[in-house]
């Protein structure tokens, strides 16, 4: 069996810029419907039928632009990736790492509204990417091998330089640090859009009571 290609930033990048400019109205038709509808049934409960049909199109349209499902797919849940971590938004955070004045609270606040933000806006596409990692294990270790590159080691670099700076208690490991910050938010997520997607829920209010919460226990101040 022919392996597939490594996944890269740059493949992520480009199918991200597709999705935003597409070619026609019939392609936008196409992948505002995959959106909704991979969103609502996942990946095996939305068919390239239904999705068609929600468009306005033939299926045989769809696949002049998407010759098969997985490309339409891939064409919808990558900017999710990108979005969720995998971008130049690091450059933000970079940036505000090099503030003197940002401590751990205000590091992991700004770092979590922007993922929530994103999350936010389709959490029914957010699931469906969810289920995929769990159960591609191809795409799950593709995922993996760029998350360590381009969300783990940042994060730990980020809070090593504010222990560095005495923002962060010295007796604190920063890896398990960072596990934390990833088990906080991985449960927050399950709360929010999952078990009780209908509850009234206020993400500024939360996100400050968790950045607080962690920085009581984290930062310098709770020595």
């Amino acid at each position: 069996m022919q392996k597939t290609p490594r996944l890269s930033l740059r493949e992520l990048e480009q199918e991200t810029k597709r999705f935003g400019k597409p070619t026609t109205e019939k392609e936008a038709a196409i992948i505002k419907a995959a959106v909704e509808l991979l969103g609502e049934r996942g990946i095996d409960g939305a068919t390239t039928a239904q999705i068609a049909k929600r468009a306005g199109v033939t299926e045989k349209t769809l696949f002049r632009y998407f010759p098969s499902k997985r490309d339409l797919v891939r064409r919808v849940l990558y900017p999710q990736l990108l979005a969720g971590g995998l971008s130049q938004e690091w450059q933000k955070f970079e940036a505000l790492l090099g503030d003197q004045s940002a401590d751990l609270e205000t590091w992991y606040a700004t770092f979590t509204k922007q993922r929530m933000g994103t999350i936010s806006r389709n959490p029914g596409l957010a699931r469906t990417l969810l289920t995929e990692l769990v159960q591609n294990e191809e795409l799950r270790e593709q995922v993996a091998r760029l998350w360590r590159q381009h969300i783990w080691r940042p994060m730990v670099q980020g809070l090593a330089a504010l222990q560095t700076r005495g923002k962060i208690r010295k007796d604190i490991d920063v890896e398990m640090l960072a596990r934390t910050i990833h088990y906080v938010n991985v449960g927050y997520f399950f709360a929010r859009f999952v078990f009780a997607p209908g509850k009234d829920w206020n993400d500024d209010d939360q996100i400050a009571k968790m950045a607080a919460l962690l920085a009581k226990g984290a930062g310098s101040g709770g020595d």
